[in-house]
């Protein structure tokens, strides 16, 4: 029988296995694909963070570090800050609870934060890469450290801790490791040693 005499109903079955059968594998490849993302998400926010620093501050210099000499104070009205993000001045007399967002929060919030020796590590979203992003966590420590997307921030990355800032542009700099040993939990914050949790969530909130 010639190619051209095949019985036209077992072509026709022939043709279904064979899409049935692409369609499996691409069901197959989405699943891979879906499960690498989620394995991805899952070691960003969940896996330990490696940053180890001592409390308090040596004195030591980082280059590039600005100081400034914000006041403090608890208000309840708007507050418009000298520096973006803020690096200290009159905030809500409720701080931030420390810990990773995926979405920017308050400012009022966040200084109270650093009052208590917390640093903020600040990024743009739309000029970090995911992995850029996952070296930027790596440095922090489990507790007292603020990490959170910035809209209309003046470089990619910044380190804000209370009258203290350092504007980064790569997510290796070492300086980043040295900002935290010096000003990590700092004793010279107006409220050292007050708590970093029991305050309040901002939005997207992930540990």
């Amino acid at each position: 029988m010639s190619s051209h005499d095949k019985d036209p109903k077992k072509a026709a079955r022939e043709e279904a296995a064979r899409r049935k059968s692409r369609k499996k594998m691409k069901q197959v490849a989405s699943r891979v694909v879906v499960g690498l993302l989620v394995l991805g998400v899952v070691a960003f926010f969940f896996l330990p963070r490696k940053g180890s620093y001592s409390a308090g501050s040596s004195g030591a210099a980082i280059d590039g570090v600005r100081e400034y000499q914000n006041p403090t104070g608890h208000t309840l009205s708007p507050v418009q800050y000298p520096q973006t993000p803020p690096a200290g001045g009159e905030h809500h007399p409720t701080w931030l609870n420390c810990g990773i967002y995926t979405e920017p929060v308050p400012n009022v919030y966040a200084v109270h934060a650093m009052e208590h020796g917390a640093v903020w590590v600040t990024y743009d979203p739309a000029r970090l890469s995911a992995d850029e992003l996952a070296t930027l966590r790596s440095y922090l420590p489990s507790t007292y450290a603020v990490l959170s997307p910035y809209v209309g921030l003046p470089s990619r990355i910044v380190l804000s801790a209370w009258n203290k800032q350092l504007v980064l542009d790569t997510p290796t700099d070492d300086r980043i490791g040295a900002f935290f040993e010096e000003y990590w939990r700092s004793q010279n914050v107006p409220e050292p040693g007050a708590l970093c949790t029991g305050g309040i969530d901002g939005p997207g909130k992930s540990s």
